[in-house]
């Protein structure tokens, strides 16, 4: 197999060879399902490759203070948080390994081994639809987040020809050559997989858990990937489908006046959670640090008075240490692992406020736009003390598409999902200031609006592997 898809792959590929006597094959759909939770949950629980997403964004600022004792995280996401041609790049010239797009390869050939062996297997056809159901959608939501990594923004304009990434239909290690798909050729893998998913989760008839992917955060993912391809009456119509069975929101005043008032916004009483997945670093967020990546000014006043997710020592999403902001409602995740006892979750989760956001932005570019306010205000109203809340009115439908895109900034904080809303938002000009030392004067570096930038290249240790494959041009960067 090319090294474009086979990076980061592991001895799961021996499935479909001959087993030796050390080894245990599959035989049935009891053992896929064991197969998916060693390979896909347990390892994505251990690890999250792209923990640079938000140092990327407006959402973080720079850090370096003498008042901490902490080290200076600052210098592996250098590349990232200034932008440069080769981000995996250190100040120290070391190299990072950015391990995102073998991490989701080896998600597409273990999904893919497990949809070719799967009707071959013992069991039920209930207990296959649902092995076949979590395979598509671990399958979808790679190429999903490869696709909003290393593939260009999409824009329905240019999508049958801007630059995606590879797509990988094959079970095993083929001596085969990858080439780069269209943007929307990636899109609609990503949708006739979550599709697909949904169709089988519907035939297995099973509940919903939210340890393993399921269908309710099936279709919001398939929502998600509408509203990028901007398809709105779809993404309305699969919120819909999700929020006819759960619906729920997290008074965060309520949190505070029961006995979860000190817990972690993202934990195990949290009824918003559709899905909990992966291990949260804290590396470049961590408060006690000496230099870091903290929330930006930028972001902390977008909040108004009275709203709880950051409102000052007690925000439940942003909170003040001293004078600095540090994302609050995942910071908790010390545990290695991804799973925390003082949690009950794990780092990252799926949610229902997300849906209610996913569907107000696909109504407010409708004719319709003003009933996206009507979900606005059921979200805010579950944000605010009660003395401080009140409701937004529609205003023009720009207004409301700005209303909108302000919300789903403040509400989604620190959940790697800003990166990918900025690339699809027109892909803005952002500036970072870097302070290499105490004493110097802080450095300017600007991203500038449309940069090529906003698309990461093909990891280097992928390019040493396959030099042929084609790669993203970003332009070098120094300070301004």
């Amino acid at each position: 197999m090319a090294a474009a898809v086979s990076a980061g792959l592991s001895s799961c590929g021996k499935f479909l060879e001959e087993s030796s006597q050390d080894e245990i094959r599959p035989t049935s759909a009891s053992d896929y399902r064991e197969l998916i939770a060693g390979e896909i949950y347990a390892k994505a629980n251990d690890d999250m490759p792209h923990e640079y997403l938000d140092v990327l964004t407006d959402d973080c600022d720079d850090l370096l203070t003498n008042a901490r004792l902490g080290s200076d995280t600052r210098g592996s996401g250098f590349g990232y948080y200034t932008w440069q041609q080769s981000p995996e790049e250190q100040i120290a010239e070391v190299r990072n390994n950015d391990k995102s797009w073998g991490f989701y390869y080896h998600h597409i050939l273990v999904a893919n081994m497990v949809l070719y062996d799967i009707d071959r297997m013992k069991g039920t056809e209930q207990e296959k639809h649902l092995v076949k159901a979590e395979a598509y959608a671990i399958r979808g939501y790679a190429y999903f987040m490869l696709v909003n990594l290393y593939g260009e923004p999409y824009d329905p304009k240019t999508a049958d020809t801007a630059l995606g990434v590879p797509l990988n239909n094959l079970v095993g290690a083929e001596n085969a050559k990858f080439t780069r798909e269209s943007v929307a050729e990636i899109y609609r893998t990503i949708t006739d997989d979550l599709n697909s998913s949904l169709d089988h989760f519907k035939a297995s008839g099973t509940s919903n858990s939210i340890w393993r992917w399921n269908e309710n955060a099936v279709n919001l993912l398939l929502a998600r990937t509408y509203l990028y391809m901007h398809k709105w009456n779809d993404a309305i119509k699969s919120i819909n489908n999700l929020l006819a069975v759960k619906a729920d929101l997290w008074s965060l005043d309520e949190k505070a006046e029961s006995s979860q008032a000190d817990q972690y916004f993202i934990c195990s009483q949290n009824p918003e959670i559709i899905f909990s997945y992966s291990y949260y670093y804290i590396t470049y967020f961590a408060p006690g640090a000496k230099g870091g990546f903290p929330a930006s000014e930028n972001l902390r006043n977008t909040y108004e008075p009275g709203d709880l997710r950051c409102e000052g020592n007690n925000g439940q999403y942003i909170r003040l240490q001293g004078s600095t902001l540090f994302g609050n409602k995942k910071r908790h995740l010390h545990y290695k692992g991804g799973y925390s006892s003082d949690t009950g979750v794990h780092g990252y989760a799926l949610r229902t406020a997300e849906a209610y956001l996913i569907r107000a932005e696909a109504l407010a570019h409708t004719p319709e736009y003003a009933d996206a306010v009507e979900d606005l205000n059921n979200l805010r109203s579950k944000r605010f003390s009660p003395e401080a809340y009140s409701p937004l009115s529609a205003g023009t439908q720009q207004e409301v598409i700005e209303a909108v895109r302000a919300e789903r900034r403040r509400e989604m904080c620190f959940e790697q999902l800003r990166w990918f809303d900025l690339r699809r938002w027109g892909r803005p000009s952002i500036t970072h200031y870097y302070t290499p030392d105490i004493n110097d004067t802080p450095q300017k570096y600007i991203l500038e609006e449309n940069d090529p930038a906003y698309t990461l290249p093909v990891p280097k240790a992928v390019l040493e592997m396959e030099p042929e494959l084609q790669n993203i041009q970003r332009p070098v960067r120094n300070p301004a």
